[in-house]
Parts: C-alpha cells; sequence; structure tokens
C-alpha cells in the first residue's frame, strides 16, 4: 500500500533528525574547547549582543559555563528532551538561541506588517469614503492613496539578512 505524505514527512523528518545526532557525536572530537571559553572578555557586558538586547529591555543571556540549553530553558525536562538536542553545553545553546531568535523576529516581523497593512487599508478606505468633490481634495486624496499604495507593495516584499553560517554537520 502506498504511503500518504504525512508518512513519508514523519519518515524523512526522522531520518534527518538521525542524521543530525549522528553528525553531531561527530563533531564532538572536532569542538573540544568550551564554546563560553571563546568568547571576549567584554561580551557579557560591552558587545553589541549585549547592547542590543538591553535596547529591547531584555536582559542579556549570560554565557558563563558549559552549560546546555536544558539548564536554561523555560520548558519541562520532558519537552527539553523531544525539542532540543541535549547535552551539546554552551555551543549548543547558542546555537538554538540562533535559530530562536531567527524565528523569533520572523514572527514579530509578521505581526508589525499585519497591523500596518491593516492600518493603511483603514486609511485608504477613509480616502475612498472621503468627499472628493473639490479638484484639491481630489489630488490630495490621490497623492495620499499613491503613497499608502506604494507602502503596501513594500509591505509585500521579503526582506534577507545575512549571517555567517554557523551549523556545520561532519
Amino acid at each position: 500500500m502506498a504511503k500518504s505524505n504525512a508518512e513519508r514527512l514523519r519518515e524523512f523528518k526522522a531520518r534527518k533528525k538521525e542524521q543530525e545526532k549522528v553528525a553531531s557525536l561527530t563533531l564532538d572530537d572536532v569542538f573540544k574547547r568550551p564554546f563560553f571559553e571563546t568568547l571576549p572578555e567584554d561580551f557579557g557586558h560591552d558587545s553589541a549582543f549585549v547592547d542590543n538586547f538591553e535596547i529591547i529591555g531584555v536582559a542579556a543571556p549570560e554565557f558563563a559555563d558549559d552549560r546546555g540549553i536544558e539548564h536554561h530553558t523555560l520548558y519541562s525536562e520532558k519537552s527539553a528532551q523531544q525539542l532540543f538536542q541535549l547535552g551539546r553545553r554552551s555551543l549548543g545553546r547558542a546555537e538554538v538561541m540562533v535559530a530562536a531568535l531567527i524565528e523569533a523576529a520572523q514572527d514579530l516581523a509578521g505581526f508589525v506588517a499585519d497591523y500596518k497593512r491593516q492600518e493603511i487599508n483603514a486609511r485608504l478606505a477613509e480616502i475612498e469614503a472621503s468627499d472628493l468633490s473639490a479638484p484639491e481634495a481630489k489630488k490630495a486624496a490621490l497623492q495620499d492613496a499613491a503613497r499608502l499604495n506604494k507602502m503596501l507593495d513594500q509591505l509585500d516584499k521579503q526582506v534577507r539578512w545575512t549571517f555567517p553560517q554557523w551549523k556545520v554537520t561532519g
């Protein structure tokens, strides 16, 4: 009997997870020095990493020891075992943090874009409902509508940010 798409996807994800686990085990002999020891001395108090967290009013995570994500997450131990590759120490914690920050930024950007789209559409509706009998009012309304439509076009685009590659496999 043929497999469903869901079954194939589950098997693919399981194979990929197993490959990542095997690859990470083979990387332990490559990354011997603890990651937290390689950070600059000013990392925890005077770095762009810390500054950006301070700008948004969130305490910056500290890398004072080699403990992994399982010692810092707010998830239960069972959930952490399902979600994270445990035992990767401070390097694994940093890798999870990069991925989580990217996902959080994507999600927040989506909320901001949705809000702006709604507000721009509301302003366009106000323009359509307004009295445009006077030539000056009509001209101003058309300029505003063009400006607002340009904003909508910008919100429909995707942006790309570049990062140094942080994931490696064996």
